[in-house]
This record gives C-alpha cells, sequence and structure tokens, in this order.
C-alpha cells in the first residue's frame, strides 16, 4: 500500500512493532518533496522559532524561509520543508540532529507510523511505514503507546477536520473553470496557511479562516 509518498502496512492500536530510533538522520535525508508542512505544523514551528529568537514573527517568515509551494494534480498548494546538500536533507537538519526536535511536522513526530482516515466508526486507521527495514531490528513500541505520546488532542481534532475540508475543498474546486481555480489560489493560500495570530490558539482560527474560504469559493462557483 501507498500512502503519502510512503510504502505502508495497516497496523492496530494494541499490535506491538519491532523498531527502535538509531538517531542517525536518515530519515531526514533524500526527502525532497516528501515532508508536507500543514498549517498546525507550520504554526507550532513558527511559534518554536520566534520564541527561540529566531527572524521569524509569523507564519509567513516560516514559508517563505523554509518551505516550497507544489500543487497536486487538481492545482491545490502544499508546502513540503526544503532541502540542502547533495543528500537532500531537510533543512532543519543540522550536525545530524533535528535543529527544531520540539516544534517537529506530525509526519516526523508519528514515524515510524502516519495516520488515515477511519472506517467502520473510527477516525483514523494506523499505518506503518516500512520504507527502511534498518529501522526495524530492535526494540519494541505500541502502536497505541506511541499514539498516546505523539498524536495530541489538538492534532486528532486538526487531522479531522484536514479529512472533511479537503474533501469539500476538492469538490468545489473540480466545479470551477480554469481563469476561476486561478482566482481561488490566493484565498486558498491565505485562509489555510498565512491568515494566523500566533498569540491566538490555532483551532479557533483555522475553523474562521475555513469558514472564509469557503464562502469565498462559494462566490467563485457564482460568477462573483
Amino acid at each position: 500500500m501507498k500512502f503519502e509518498g510512503y510504502q505502508v502496512r495497516v497496523v492496530r492500536p494494541k499490535d506491538w512493532v519491532t523498531f527502535r530510533c538509531q538517531r542517525c538522520g536518515a530519515c531526514c535525508r533524500h526527502v525532497k518533496q516528501k515532508v508536507m508542512l500543514e498549517s498546525l505544523d507550520a504554526f507550532r514551528l513558527a511559534k518554536f522559532l520566534k520564541q527561540r529568537g529566531d527572524a521569524v514573527t509569523g507564519m509567513d517568515d516560516v514559508l517563505g524561509q523554509y518551505t516550497e509551494s507544489v500543487p497536486l494534480e487538481n492545482g491545490y498548494p502544499i508546502f513540503v520543508l526544503q532541502v540542502s546538500g547533495p543528500e537532500d536533507a531537510c533543512v532543519f537538519l543540522k550536525d545530524g540532529r533535528c535543529s527544531v526536535y520540539e516544534a517537529r511536522p506530525r509526519a516526523c513526530r508519528l514515524y515510524p507510523f502516519t495516520v488515515g482516515p477511519g472506517t467502520k466508526g473510527r477516525d483514523f486507521e494506523y499505518l506503518l511505514c516500512t520504507e527502511a527495514p534498518y529501522h526495524f531490528t530492535d526494540g519494541r513500541v505500541l502502536v497505541n503507546d506511541w499514539m498516546y505520546q505523539n498524536f495530541k488532542r489538538e492534532d486528532k481534532e486538526f487531522v479531522k477536520r484536514e479529512y472533511d475540508s479537503a474533501r469539500e475543498i476538492g469538490r468545489r474546486l473540480r466545479q470551477l473553470g480554469s481563469s476561476q481555480l486561478r482566482r481561488a489560489l490566493s484565498p486558498i493560500l491565505f485562509f489555510r496557511y498565512y491568515n494566523y495570530d500566533l498569540e491566538k490558539p490555532f483551532l479557533p482560527q483555522y475553523d474562521r479562516n475555513l469558514t472564509h474560504l469557503m464562502k469565498k469559493l462559494r462566490e467563485l462557483q457564482n460568477g462573483q
């Protein structure tokens, strides 16, 4: 099974998985256009860098300095972390270690796991990334414990909202003509990634931005 660019298999919360982080930095290399930065990731990263004293005051600084925009097939834009050097290493990999570990993106925090939309009444499906077999030679982790430590309530609420909103936004984009799609790009970027105050809670701002974005997409559909 392929998911988010990785080879994965489904696991259950009560499964034990052979895994131990080797602290080698290998999963931070050869990651060109692989590590997506979601809006919650960018928000946390911006707060962390600002508090650390870096030249960051808001979301636009993080997105402008450390990411690149990649369009999906329908023109829907996402942001991925920049890479550097001959090994295409994550821009935040310094001396073999993550320099923003406390604010690392969800994709990194959950690794070697990721999550997908659940079925049969479950919110999520848990998946194990298996593309680096050398990680699975020592140690044991319980899937449920890993998620308890690394997939907090705010993350779960955000991801559930993302699943729903991405489907709805995609549906609306498919109903737009080419000129309308070009006009939709700016509000999508603004309301999904930029329009956040780092001093206020994230989720209420996310909900507000989503409401504004849906209104703008409806207006484009109606030729306004």
